[in-house]
C-alpha cells in the first residue's frame, strides 16, 4: 500500500528545515499517498512573557503567522492535487486543560473548518512541587537526580490522561516523549504505573482517538520508535487507531522507516492504519 506521513514540520517553528513544498515534493519522490502539514501551533498563544520571546520564536511560529500558514498549505494543496493529498493541521502542546486551552481554541477556532485533524502533543510535564521539566535532556539533566524513574512515568501518564479527556484532540503525538529524558533506556514501569498506562490506553480506545506511530525516536537514541514496542503491542491488542509520522524537521525524513515498522507490527498483529481527513478517521488495510 502507498503510505501516509501525518507528522511533519518546516522552517516556520524556527528549528526545521526547508519550505512546507519541500516535503510535500519528497512525499511525492517517495510514492506517499498522503502528507500531513503539522507544524508547531504558536506557543505565544499560552506565554506571553517577554522575557521567554527568543525561546519561544525558536520552538514554533508567531501568532500572527498561523493564518498565513493555514493559507499556503491550502495553496500547496490546489498545486499537488493530481500527485499526493496534503492535510491540514498543526501541533498543538498540550499544557492544561483551563486557561492555556481556552486560549488555543479561540486563535484556532476561525480555522477549524479546514483542519483535518489535531496532532496533540506534550513536551514537559510538572506537579505541585516541582518545577517545569522540559522534556529534553539538554533542558531538563538533573530531573532523574531530583525524582525516581517511576514518579516521571506517573506524572507523564497523568497529563496524558488530562489530554485525553478534553475530547478536544484527534492524535497523540510521540505518545511516551518523556522518555528522552532516559536515553538510551527504556523506562522501567512499576506494577501499579503500567496498570494506570493500561487503563489510558482502554480509555483511548473508547475515545475512539489515535495514536501516532511517530519513527524519529530512533533519530533521537531512544532505541525505538515512540512509542516503545511494549506498549505498541497493547494498543494493537486493543486495535486502537494507529497513524504513521516521521516528525521530519528536514525534508528528506520524510516516511522515514515506516516500512520498518510495519514489517516489524505486522508480526504482533498490526492490520490497520488510520487515515483523516475533516475530523473524520477512516481505517486503511495494509
Amino acid at each position: 500500500m502507498k503510505l501516509m506521513d501525518y507528522h511533519s514540520h518546516n522552517r516556520r517553528c524556527g528549528h526545521a528545515r526547508g519550505e512546507i513544498e519541500d516535503y510535500v515534493k519528497v512525499a511525492i519522490e517517495k510514492n506517499l499517498k498522503e502528507i500531513g502539514i503539522t507544524d508547531h501551533f504558536p506557543l505565544g498563544v499560552i506565554i506571553d512573557d517577554p522575557q521567554l520571546e527568543d525561546v519561544i520564536k525558536r520552538a514554533s511560529m508567531e501568532v500572527n503567522e498561523f493564518s498565513n500558514y493555514i493559507e499556503e498549505i491550502k495553496s500547496l494543496r490546489e498545486k499537488y492535487k493530481d500527485k499526493i493529498k496534503i492535510l491540514i493541521s498543526t501541533e498543538i502542546n498540550f499544557a492544561t486543560p483551563g486557561r492555556a486551552l481556552t486560549r488555543q481554541k479561540k486563535v484556532l477556532e476561525p480555522f477549524m473548518d479546514d483542519i483535518d485533524y489535531l496532532l496533540a502533543a506534550i513536551h514537559d510535564i510538572k506537579w505541585h512541587d516541582s518545577p517545569i521539566i522540559i522534556l529534553d535532556p539538554r533542558e531538563s539533566s538533573d530531573a532523574l537526580e531530583k525524582y525516581s524513574i517511576d514518579k516521571i512515568n506517573l506524572e507523564y501518564i497523568n497529563k496524558l490522561y488530562k489530554l485525553v479527556d478534553t475530547d478536544f484532540f484527534d492524535v497523540i503525538a510521540h505518545f511516551d516523549n518523556h522518555r528522552v529524558l532516559l536515553r538510551p533506556n527504556v523506562p522501567k514501569y512499576s506494577e501499579t504505573t503500567w496498570q494506570k498506562l493500561l487503563d489510558l490506553l482502554d480509555r483511548i480506545k473508547n475515545k475512539g482517538m489515535a495514536i501516532e506511530i511517530n519513527t524519529s525516536g530512533t533519530l533521537k537514541n531512544v532505541g525505538s520508535q515512540f512509542p516503545a514496542d511494549d506498549i505498541v503491542k497493547e494498543m494493537i491488542k486493543r486495535d486502537i487507531a494507529l497513524i504513521l509520522g516521521s516528525d521530519a524537521h528536514r525534508p528528506e525524513y520524510i516516511g522515514y522507516m515506516f516500512e520498518e515498522f510495519i514489517n516489524k507490527a505486522k508480526k504482533w498483529g498490526l492490520s490497520h492504519l488510520c487515515s483523516y481527513e475533516k475530523r473524520e478517521q477512516k481505517l486503511v488495510k495494509i
